[in-house]
């Protein structure tokens, strides 16, 4: 009898469990990435080894959230206001994976909703590492643009805190970090139902 009721919950811990199994190195080294990037040096946000094979997921990612982070200052560019032509990027790039996390939802897709909102939580991150080179601008820009094209530095300055890129910085990074924690709750708090086909047969 024990041993099958260990059988069951295993069954039952690997159904559910194994979303968190699979992401969580991602999350852990992710978390350590930007934590060393804010903590020591700015320049580990891009300059950071991942293990095989963490680091090719980490590169599709990271490209991914890039095409998307420019895509954003184009869409939003269409307002004709600077403010938000720059923040576009930085804007898009959150809301993209957040519309992804709502579909998954409404849809009752555990495993997609674990997965974006994972995806979700590193933007927050990549944005934080961002935000937080906004006073000294080292980080080097796509192109070989100079400081005047970076995003975080003009935003700062247009809002007179730049001298606050460190606390924009640590905030987007516990914003990432709850995403992150949310992704491996989803079990728990985001049961799927199945439908079942119920036939009644009712004599007159």
């Amino acid at each position: 009898m024990n041993t099958e009721k260990l059988k069951s919950w295993g069954i039952y811990f690997l159904k559910n469990w194994w979303g968190v199994l699979l992401l969580l190195p991602f999350i852990i080294y992710s978390i350590h990435h930007y934590y060393w990037a804010l903590e020591y040096n700015i320049f580990y946000s891009y300059n950071y080894d991942y293990p095989f094979p963490l680091n090719i997921i980490h590169l599709c990612v990271h490209t991914f959230l890039l095409i998307t982070h420019e895509a954003g200052h184009t869409f939003f560019s269409i307002f004709g206001i600077r403010f938000i032509t720059i923040l576009g990027g930085s804007l898009f790039q959150i809301l993209l994976p957040s519309a992804i996390v709502f579909f998954c939802w409404v849809n009752q897709k555990n495993i997609g909703m674990q997965f974006s909102l994972v995806l979700l939580g590193y933007s927050w991150m990549d944005i934080a590492a961002y935000a937080a080179d906004g006073g000294a601008a080292q980080l080097p820009l796509i192109g070989g643009l100079g400081q005047e094209s970076h995003d975080w530095h003009n935003l700062l300055t247009q809002m007179g805190a730049l001298e606050h890129d460190i606390t924009f910085g640590v905030i987007f990074m516990i914003i990432g970090i709850i995403c992150y924690l949310w992704s491996m709750l989803v079990p728990i708090f985001h049961k799927q139902y199945e439908e079942v086909a119920i036939e009644l047969d009712v004599d007159q």
